[in-house]
């Protein structure tokens, strides 16, 4: 099940400006769209929280996605999207991205796509707020039109995950192998996935064609679709 928010910030603050609410809305569509060929999507407010990590106060549009039955751990999680036009505005810092987060919403596993003030990139990430650390793969530039591939696989021998992104276009790749930390003496369980624009910025800053498209996703909870 995935479920499609926009931040609540992003709707009832007064200093939100009317371009990047406008802006948000071509992202909601967006993810709408791209997302409804594999699961329900349900368009709801996301609530306030003073103790979740996440969803942070910078996403600026998100979808979430659990489990239909409640159990289990996604084991594996693939997405392809499209790199965005060049802004026409430089200087600032977003991206689109998806991953997954362990179920106390303390370990984020994410392939990212961000536009670095002159150009885009790609990377794999991970953030751990307990104790915080933070841990980026070699970053590659990527062409606007370029066509990416993203996915988050579990290695149940070793305890962790491998994030492999690529640019399909020129070929470049990097993988990554995350450790799952424990939680006493269990190991975390990674349980929801997320696909993410983040980051506010002026309405010219971002890309002008408005949208980005996460397809063909698969997600596997316990080795099932």
């Amino acid at each position: 099940v995935l479920y499609l928010y926009q931040h609540p910030a992003m709707t009832t603050s007064p200093t939100t400006s009317k371009s990047v609410r406008a802006f948000l809305l071509g992202r909601q569509s967006a993810l709408a769209l791209s997302l409804v060929a594999v699961a329900l999507v349900v368009l709801v407010m996301a609530p306030c929280s003073t103790e979740a990590k996440d969803p942070a106060p910078g996403w600026l549009a998100y979808a979430m996605g659990v489990s239909p039955s409640g159990k289990g751990i996604i084991t594996y999680i693939e997405a392809k999207w499209v790199v965005g036009k060049k802004p026409r505005r430089g200087g600032a810092f977003f991206s689109p991205w998806f991953g997954i987060e362990s179920s106390d919403n303390l370990n984020l596993i994410q392939p990212v796509n961000p536009w670095v003030g002159s150009s885009w990139e790609i990377y794999n990430e991970y953030f751990q707020w307990e104790p915080e650390h933070n841990e980026n793969s070699k970053s590659h530039t990527v062409q606007p039109g370029d066509v990416l591939f993203g996915s988050v696989t579990y290695n149940a021998d070793s305890h962790s995950y491998t994030i492999y992104h690529s640019d399909m276009n020129d070929g470049w790749s990097v993988s990554t192998e995350i450790p799952i930390q424990k939680k006493g003496n269990d190991y975390k369980n990674y349980t929801i996935s997320y696909f993410v624009f983040e980051k506010d910025a002026e309405c010219r800053q971002y890309p002008p064609d408005g949208r980005v498209e996460f397809y063909d996703i698969q997600v596997k909870y316990d080795g099932v679709d």
